[in-house]
């Protein structure tokens, strides 16, 4: 049950009153004036329901302007206590089991203008992390300048630190509360509960320059002063930078161990020369640093070190600059542009991120190992970098993965702050441009990460399914798709790719899509957009379909579906792409290997559609099932398009077409020059220079969507629809004659094979004599033309709507 808020001198008590006094088993709070999404009641029943463990639930949310503008849209993490103690980012409307109100004996009086704040504090150590749930979606319209608390902003900021502060102490955490770098923000600092010994590890080979930096910015910018330094050396060659190690090597005993060389020939595995490296470790923790880095604050380790004290961290990095300062390591976010990338890379260092989030101790689902804290043991008990699967990428996020799993939390504190290049650590062995060798290994282990950690990847908990992958900024999604509920499948899912926007993309992709969600059939998504694995875990639909995807970088990505996902794949094409006419003006714009692309491409796939039987023949073989789901029209498109019949002296004779038809206009170039007395001929996308004198009207193309209207607009009392007899043409649809069709314009056609059948058309053979005939015959009695195209208008309307056709497409996309 809902209970609205209204302002009083101090509303908990009040609001404590009648919320006790609700019957229902669960409770929220709406501030007058805010606003609930229509769907909210509904998907907060769908999550109580799936998720009986959760006894506290929050959303997204937005404000709302005075003129009902909804701006700033607050798309959360899932609950993160540490992004909590930073920011009371959860706030909006909050949804409490009524038996968790009163156990926690409801809001604290001393919390008014945080009590929700307070609450979820209090809240979280009864129940965890388990029992705290969020919906990720904008359900709360938060009105501007509302609010039930008649508190100033800097009193309910230091009601927040209070709560804050309490619920450390009750924790028996000897924390300090301390203003974070903006309202309302806050930095926990924890104590140095112990000094543990810390072995910081720096795998190196040559890049003098750096080593030598990072190594002189430790001892001279570490106030922490229990730590020893571990350098591994992957077999430097370059002059100056071994005379500095062997240097460091001879003074080892002078330093007290405190700085070591340890020796690490062979070929450049960044995993194995870290677990070298543990394995000889005298510390309790272990810091992997890259030897690019450079200490910038005295008080880098003792912040880190504060961290991993914390009995419930596995895990902590640190935020990493580049040398002009700018953003190079704020966390890493899982999915984001491939595998994982960081956010807010080439940000300026005052830049606060999303919410705050480059500028906030948080939780997250990994780190870079270019500075990661961890313990020895814990390490060890990870079995440390995967050596043999993630040799020089990846390792450091599979590490930090197999320790959430395992229970542990990830810390990123932006209060340690370091230089750091930027994969500079490899370049001695990755140049510039990879070898084909290292290519292939880094393409490996890419799919290896990809193979292992996918459904991780589409839904980190510190991100957002409303935000983009392919930015790295924390940008609202803009395919709709990737934000749907995973657990709300209605109906199948379904990803289309049309080859393009034209005819071919309408009628085979785009149009059936439109059709099949209009009516409720399908959950589906159109693009042209090739979509990441991580993109496609999130959508993750039952069937993809791809129109003449033929191009490489479409065929690998096909390659990768294959191994990453178990989506049904379905290959489609709709002309004999491999045998274009001599005169067609496309020829020259096909590849040469076309057949070998599309025979790997459709090989591919689950499944071959085509539009035409003569196209399944000559396909045969090229994917394991093969389907021909014939073109249909769409009633909501055409249907309503009626021609005016102007019924003028001379009859208006039509033919509409572009410039692949050149070879079939020429056909019946004779035929115009001779007619043009008796006819108003209208052309209509195409018209030769040779046939301008002859041509009463010419219509230029439109874009796509004009289309149907302009041929309605046409007004024709008879369709021409010549096409030349050869294999291309044989192989095509009678798509034609269902535009014509569905517009009541009687037709006289080409007697081959796109064209016979049941259609109630006039058919010729491809010879002057009987096209010029026909027109004659056909023009000579006005009356029975007309009924001829109200004819053929109903046989296309009883048989080819593609309303009634969505079973036949549904059974050709899906499984």
């Amino acid at each position: 049950m809902f209970q609205e808020a209204t302002a009083t001198v101090n509303v908990v008590p009040t609001l404590n009153e009648a919320l006790n006094n609700i019957t229902g088993n669960w409770l929220a709070l709406v501030d007058a004036g805010d606003q609930l999404a229509p769907d909210a009641i509904f998907r907060i029943q769908m999550v109580i329901r799936n998720h009986p463990e959760w006894q506290l639930i929050y959303t997204d949310e937005d404000s709302l302007t005075a003129d009902g503008q909804h701006v700033n849209p607050h798309c959360k993490p899932d609950f993160n206590i540490d992004y909590l103690r930073s920011l009371p980012y959860i706030g909006g409307l909050l949804v409490i089991k009524k038996e968790l109100f009163e156990t926690l004996g409801g809001f604290d009086p001393q919390a008014d203008g945080a009590e929700d704040y307070d609450f979820v504090l209090r809240a979280w150590e009864k129940i965890g992390d388990a029992g705290i749930g969020h919906i990720p979606e904008v359900l709360y319209h938060r009105l501007q300048g509302g609010g039930h608390c008649n508190k100033s902003v800097e009193e309910i900021l230091q009601v927040s630190q209070a709560a804050l502060q309490r619920h450390l102490q009750r924790l028996n955490i000897a924390a300090e509360v301390l203003p974070g770098p903006f309202p309302p923000a806050t930095r926990v600092r924890y104590p140095l509960t112990g000094t543990p010994l810390v072995s910081i590890i720096i795998p190196t080979r040559n890049q003098l320059g750096y080593l030598q930096r990072c190594v002189e910015s430790l001892i001279e910018k570490t106030r922490y002063a229990h730590y020893e330094i571990l350098i591994v050396d992957n077999d430097s060659d370059d002059a100056e930078a071994r005379t500095y190690l062997d240097m460091l090597k001879a003074q080892e005993e002078q330093l007290g161990g405190r700085l070591r060389v340890l020796r690490h020939p062979g070929p450049f595995n960044f995993s194995a020369m870290n677990n070298r490296a543990v394995e000889q470790a005298r510390g309790d923790y272990v810091l992997l640093l890259n030897n690019d880095t450079a200490a910038l604050h005295d008080d880098w380790l003792d912040e880190m070190v504060s961290q991993i004290l914390r009995p419930e961290v596995g895990i902590v990095g640190a935020k990493l600059l580049f040398p002009d300062g700018k953003f190079q390591h704020a966390g890493v976010i899982l999915g984001m542009r491939g595998p994982a990338e960081h956010p807010f890379i080439g940000q300026p260092p005052e830049y606060r991120g999303y919410f705050g989030r480059a500028m906030l101790t948080q939780n997250l689902s990994a780190v870079t190992g270019a500075c990661l804290l961890i313990g020895k043991s814990l390490y060890q008990e990870l079995g440390g970098l995967d050596e043999k699967q993630f040799q020089v990428s990846y390792n450091d996020i599979d590490l930090c993965l197999k320790a959430r799993e395992a229970g542990h939390k990830i810390v990123f504190t932006p209060w340690a702050m370091l230089l750091h290049e930027g994969s500079a650590s490899q370049r001695g062995e990755v140049e510039k441009k990879p070898s084909p060798e290292k290519e292939k290994r880094f393409a490996g282990e890419k799919m290896a990460f990809y193979l292992k950690w996918l459904p991780q990847l589409a839904f980190d908990p510190a991100y957002n399914r409303h935000l983009s992958l392919a930015s790295t900024d924390f940008l609202l999604e803009d395919q709709a798709a990737l934000t749907w509920d995973p657990e709300w499948r209605p109906r199948p899912r379904i990803l289309v790719h049309p080859a393009d926007r034209e005819g071919c993309g309408e009628y085979r992709i785009i149009s059936p899509m439109r059709a099949l969600q209009k009516a409720g059939r399908a959950q589906g998504w159109e693009t042209m957009r090739i979509f990441e694995p991580a993109e496609m875990e999130r959508f993750s639909p039952e069937s993809i379909v791809l129109q003449r995807q033929m191009e490489w970088p479409q065929i690998e990505a096909l390659e990768r579906h294959k191994k990453l996902l178990k989506t049904f794949r379905v290959f489609e094409i709709d002309d004999l792409i491999t045998n274009l006419p001599v005169k067609s003006l496309h020829k020259a714009q096909i590849h040469k290997d076309i057949a070998k692309r599309f025979r790997k491409a459709a090989g591919l796939c689950n499944r071959l559609v085509v539009a035409t039987e003569p196209l399944a023949k000559a396909y045969k073989g090229f994917a394991d099932e093969l389907r021909v789901q014939p073109n249909c029209i769409e009633d909501a498109i055409w249907g309503s398009l009626q021609p005016r019949r102007r019924a003028e002296v001379k009859p208006r004779v039509g033919w509409a077409g572009g410039v692949g038809h050149t070879g079939d206009l020429e056909m019946i170039a004779d035929v115009v020059r001779d007619l043009a007395d008796e006819v108003d001929w209208v052309f209509f996308g195409l018209c030769p220079d040779a046939l301008r004198p002859y041509v009463r009207e010419f219509h230029t193309g439109v874009p796509l969507p004009q289309y149907p209207n302009k041929l309605a607009s046409l007004d024709l009392d008879l369709a021409l629809a010549p096409l030349e007899n050869n294999p291309f043409n044989e192989a095509k649809s009678h798509l034609r004659i269902l535009e014509y069709g569905i517009l009541g314009y009687p037709v006289i056609c080409s007697d081959i094979f796109p064209y016979q059948g049941d259609f109630p058309v006039t058919r010729v053979a491809n010879r002057y004599r009987d096209w010029v005939r026909a027109i004659r015959e056909q023009i000579a009695d006005r009356q029975a033309l007309e009924a001829a195209g109200d004819r053929l208008r109903e046989f296309v309307r009883a048989h080819w709507l593609l309303e009634e056709h969505l079973d036949d497409w549904l059974a050709a996309w899906l499984p």
